[in-house]
């Protein structure tokens, strides 16, 4: 398959680091010219599935504005720039939850909104995390920490209590055997 040719990009909205919004005008394989392809540009960010030595995930239940209610939500945020994946995903865990974990393993980098221009998702499992600090995120949302089974976790998305807050977060959650 060949790529899309690029023949022009307008920035139409930008609040870096955070976002990116471009209109291109394209010329696809066959010659044809698409005036208008819109593109996101969203930071790349890091979820974190943190579990502590007796196998609880620990989750948050937090306000998320976008769907206008409650959330459970895992640990994690935006990468800074010229930082490591990792490096993140330890800064977050201990930031949003203040736990702490030795052993972390990439699960997986997910793209999500991959045709609009996406943003990258790198999800890690942090195992044996404990609790050495008071949360200090510094975000905008509240949060309620929360240490659950496997079994409470199944039963909370199940019922439809609490939506999680985003798919990649659902994704890494049926990925672990939640």
């Amino acid at each position: 398959m060949t790529p899309w040719k690029r023949l022009a990009r307008r920035t139409v909205y930008e609040r870096r680091p955070w976002l990116a919004v471009h209109v291109d005008r394209l010329e696809l394989p066959g010659g044809r010219i698409v005036e208008e392809f819109h593109q996101v540009e969203v930071a790349p960010y890091v979820i974190v599935l943190a579990e502590t030595p007796a196998g609880e995930l620990v989750m948050m239940e937090q306000y998320r504005h976008g769907v206008g209610g409650l959330c459970l939500s895992l640990p994690g945020g935006m990468i800074d720039p010229g930082e490591e994946p990792e490096v993140a995903a330890r800064r977050e865990l201990l930031e949003e939850t203040g736990y702490r974990a030795e052993h972390f393993r990439l699960v997986q980098t997910y793209v999500a909104m991959a045709n609009m221009g996406g943003c990258t998702a790198h999800l890690f499992h942090a195992a044996n995390a404990v609790p050495v600090t008071a949360p200090d995120s510094g975000d905008l949302e509240e949060a309620e920490l929360l240490t659950l089974s496997r079994g409470d976790v199944r039963a909370a998305i199940q019922a439809g209590r609490l939506p999680i807050a985003n798919i990649l977060m659902a994704a890494g959650l049926w990925l672990a055997g939640f």
